[in-house]
């Protein structure tokens, strides 16, 4: 899929889940994503990320041996 790196990440209308994630990180690591100037897009960026690499990959695989 192309897209543009500046929208990809940017919620569309509706698409959000109605209950938001919450997870507790390390004191180090909360300052940092805490003075980050936009931290739910960079957070929603890198979760979306890392789903994207570690979890559709395995559920990918997972369909193919069916």
């Amino acid at each position: 899929m192309k897209t543009n790196e500046a929208t990809r990440f940017k919620p569309k209308p509706n698409s959000l889940a109605r209950d938001g994630l919450t997870v507790r990180v390390e004191k180090t690591i909360d300052v940092l994503v805490r003075s980050l100037p936009n931290r739910s897009e960079w957070l929603r960026r890198v979760i979306t990320e890392a789903a994207e690499r570690e979890l559709l990959v395995k559920e990918k695989a997972a369909e193919v041996t069916k």
